[in-house]
């Protein structure tokens, strides 16, 4: 009997498991072509370097977004390769009374189930008065896929710089800078460079 149930929970955790991920949905980049895998043969061949041919571990490109070196109001951009993403900050607000730590966020341009998460900590930095080049003692950074789990993570034994170059306390305007290094779910890490961000806080 004791056999019987063992091979019963076994069946039931197999079958489970197939549901769970028959109903997963694999990333998808909505708004863009098919990115080309580089593909590693073992062996006397050797690797392609072509130009079309992306990291594997960058994310595709979206055509939507343009590289301004100044960013329209509640935006946002960063780069993974020559791979420029863009998208919109539709919340921005403080998380602690001194106005030293705060989170931003909000979708991406190529497509409205994907997008960024910030959660800033400045130390002994505060926001309540104009301030120029503060860099952030702690920045933990998402780049998110709704359906999946997080596309891209930044990890904290990794540091994730943040910079904001300018705040103007009269119209709460934060204006910055962001790069590092993100990590895919198969823990590849891909270069989050010429990141950017403006918007208004709360």
């Amino acid at each position: 009997m004791v056999l019987k149930t063992s091979h019963i929970k076994y069946l039931f955790g197999l079958l489970l498991l197939t549901v769970i991920s028959a109903c997963e949905k694999e990333y998808s980049y909505e708004g863009g072509g098919t990115p080309i895998a580089v593909v590693i043969v073992r062996g006397d061949s050797t690797v392609s370097t072509d130009s079309t041919v992306i990291d594997p571990g960058v994310l595709p490109n979206c055509p939507s977004c343009i590289e301004n070196s100044v960013l329209s109001p509640n935006t946002w951009s960063f780069k993974t390769g020559n791979s420029l993403l863009c998208g919109t900050v539709d919340t921005a607000i403080m998380l602690s009374l001194e106005r030293n730590t705060f989170t931003f966020y909000g979708p991406a341009t190529c497509g409205i189930d994907t997008g960024i998460i910030f959660t800033v900590s400045l130390g002994l930095n505060t926001l309540d008065r104009d301030r120029i080049d503060i860099t952030a003692t702690n920045a933990v950074y998402y780049y998110y896929h709704t359906f999946s789990p997080y596309v891209l993570t930044s990890h904290f034994d990794q540091p994730f710089m943040l910079v904001i170059t300018s705040y103007i306390n009269s119209t709460k305007e934060v204006i910055g800078t962001f790069s590092g290094a993100g990590y895919r779910q198969d823990g590849r890490a891909v270069n989050v460079s010429d990141g950017k961000f403006r918007f208004t806080i709360l």
